[in-house]
């Protein structure tokens, strides 16, 4: 029997207010099931000012719920996860921190699975495809210099121009750039990023340890050219600091701040509220004022220069930690 026009509208209505009365049940579901539970433990890479900062606007909006915040640098933080759960300790609800260590997390069983309605407008590079994590953000690494020493037309634009003779003899501020190896080895394979970075140890580096320290020595003129956070060069930029960053490298790598659940968490949907909150356009301005740049697709950029869709852009995944003792152990080999 064929439906009329009118019938099939009704029924489509019906059928899409369903969906939607379902879904806010789930959502009101989730918000009492939180509420019972009243607490929350979120340990976190976030700087305390950004973290402190989510949690707050948070608790506004779900005011039963009480966070405890633990904020550790990542790779302490992962340690600190690691021991505890090697003692049967599992206190810990959710977590945000590099890729890297969250793939690392992933790797021994430590997560779970949560597939945030939110994730739809994040980009689909910053999100595990089975829901283990998600992206807050992304720090882009890019070839950074002091404006006072180089001028533009003279400025590395490539990630090869930094092999040019001129940057020889500890001219380029250098972190122990593991993660970025690992990105240009999946990118390129192993032969073309072994051959870059080679090259660069071969520049004789000025080796520090934190890309904001790096950043602000190239900015005291202590060498000229650095690898380097985009959104950290951008804000140093506008207090008036001397310092700009080439948006033509092919690729620009962008290693994302990843949020996940724990396998164990003792206030799981607390954990899941907060996930979706995170993720929302509410909580990804947030971090944007912060000068980050988001994850969530309708959120833009600090600055036009740092929007991810003018970049040639190569999203780091866990496919790198899933092989980070090898790149470790490649990379260290470089540079001895």
């Amino acid at each position: 029997m064929k439906c009329s026009n009118l019938v099939r509208g009704v029924l489509c209505c019906l059928f899409l207010f369903a969906v939607t009365t379902l879904h806010a049940q789930s959502s009101r579901s989730l918000v009492e099931a939180a509420k019972k539970e009243g607490k929350l433990v979120y340990y976190t890479v976030l700087t305390l000012p950004e973290s402190r900062a989510l949690v707050t606007a948070f608790e506004k909006k779900y005011p039963f719920i009480k966070t405890e915040l633990f904020r550790l640098e990542g790779d302490k933080m992962r340690a600190k996860i690691a021991t505890e759960a090697r003692a049967g300790r599992y206190t810990v609800d959710i977590t945000s921190n590099s890729i890297t260590n969250i793939g690392l997390l992933m790797r021994d069983g430590m997560l779970a699975r949560y597939q945030s309605a939110a994730r739809e407008r994040i980009w689909p590079g910053l999100k595990d495809r089975d829901g283990y994590w998600t992206g807050l953000y992304v720090r882009l690494y890019v070839i950074a210099y002091n404006t006072k020493m180089v001028a533009p037309r003279d400025a590395p634009r490539d990630w090869w121009d930094l092999l040019d003779p001129k940057w020889n003899g500890e001219k380029i501020g250098l972190d122990e750039e593991i993660e970025l190896y690992g990105s240009l080895v999946v990118r390129w394979g192993k032969e073309k990023a072994e051959k870059l970075f080679k090259g660069l140890a071969a520049q004789k580096p000025m080796p520090r340890r934190g890309h904001t320290l790096i950043s602000q020595m190239m900015a005291a003129g202590e060498f000229p050219v650095s690898i380097a956070y985009g959104n950290r060069i951008e804000e140093m930029k506008s207090k008036g600091a001397p310092v700009d960053w080439a948006s033509t490298a092919d690729p620009v790598v962008a290693s994302p701040s990843v949020i996940g659940m724990f396998a164990q968490p003792p206030h799981p949907n607390a954990a899941q509220l907060f996930i979706d909150f995170a993720l929302s356009a509410e909580g990804q301005s947030l971090l944007r004022t912060f000068d980050r740049v988001a994850a969530h697709m309708d959120i833009p950029a600090p600055v036009p220069k740092l929007d991810l869709k003018n970049l040639k852009v190569f999203f780091v995944d866990t496919t790198v930690p899933g092989r980070f003792e090898e790149f470790q152990k490649d990379y260290q080999a470089i540079f001895r």
